[in-house]
């Protein structure tokens, strides 16, 4: 592989995996204040959620930090098919863990919305919440479908 090739490569991956290190660290600290200060936050089931989340935005971190770190596979003329490989496997547990942890943040936001007792109203705040759960999900997707595009071995 030339060398323009594989400095091309790495900074692809330090251009993708930078922001998205940002990017997911502004979700999860938003994720936390608007979670605790929705109207649903009483319940505990809400905390559990919120805590879920907080973890999920973690996974999300984790793919960006990943990702960056993924240069060290390619250096000179040469990229290092078995790191690759690691880092594209690793992108995808810390995807999996991310949709995991959403889906759990999904539904105690649910539940704890439907309380019998003491019905909570959907407002704007449970809305903007449910919306930035998914964009971690889309986070763990761009790492993952980025090192896979730009790792490919040939």
């Amino acid at each position: 592989m030339s060398a323009p090739r594989v400095e091309r490569i790495r900074t692809r991956l330090a251009l993708t995996g930078l922001p998205l290190i940002g990017m997911a660290l502004v979700f999860g600290i938003a994720l936390v204040v608007i979670g605790l200060n929705l109207p649903s936050s009483r319940s505990p089931i809400n905390v559990i959620g919120v805590m879920t989340a907080g973890i999920g935005a973690f996974c999300a971190v984790l793919s960006g930090l990943s990702l960056a770190t993924a240069r060290s596979c390619a250096q000179g003329e040469y990229v290092d098919v078995n790191g690759a490989r690691l880092v594209r496997r690793l992108l995808g547990v810390w995807w999996g863990g991310a949709i995991f942890c959403v889906l759990v943040a999904w539904f105690a936001e649910v539940m704890a919305l439907n309380v019998k007792t003491r019905p909570v109203p959907f407002t704007a705040g449970a809305a903007v919440y449910l919306a930035l759960l998914g964009l971690l999900i889309v986070l763990g997707g761009v790492a993952f479908f980025t090192a896979h595009r730009v790792l490919r071995a040939g």
